[in-house]
């Protein structure tokens, strides 16, 4: 009997875990803007992943001031804004990339919302015969239907 295609999931949840399935056997790409989806909204960021580097350098430049004076701590404040707009927004940038395929994808209710946001594209790898799917306007589970049997 010749190899039947199998029937594309049809309930959320249900594509939801296919996308999960599909990813990770990397038939299709999650492609992740992170400055889009760093909005005090998304359900992906976090303040506190900005906010310990403002921490670390008011708590060091505090303690400069009492220490030293003035200067090395404006110093260090500098230093330490410099600091988090280089080193600081790749770390908000790996943590978000991260939360949207540990927890968005393990979750419908988050990744629902998480789809409401610019930001996510999906695309089927190596398959030019689907189109590119990107949030929020592109409707995600018929491009998982349809990826699911390609």
């Amino acid at each position: 009997m010749p190899d039947q295609p199998e029937t594309p999931p049809e309930t959320a949840a249900e594509l939801l875990a296919a996308l999960r399935r599909l990813a990770g056997e990397r038939k299709i790409d999650i492609e992740v803007d992170p400055r889009r989806l760093n909005h005090i909204d998304s359900p992906v960021a976090s303040e506190a992943d900005g906010n310990i580097w403002v921490y670390g350098a008011v708590g060091l430049a505090a303690l400069l001031l009492w220490w030293k004076g003035i200067v090395p701590a404006v110093a260090v404040v500098a230093v330490g804004a410099l600091l988090y707009l280089t080193l600081g927004r790749a770390y908000v940038h790996r943590r978000i990339e991260r939360r949207v395929r540990e927890k968005a994808l393990s979750d419908l209710e988050i990744w629902r919302k998480l789809w409401r946001f610019p930001g996510i594209q999906l695309k089927a790898a190596g398959n030019s015969g689907i189109a590119e799917c990107a949030s929020p306007a592109g409707n995600w589970m018929a491009f998982v239907r349809d990826a699911a049997v390609r």
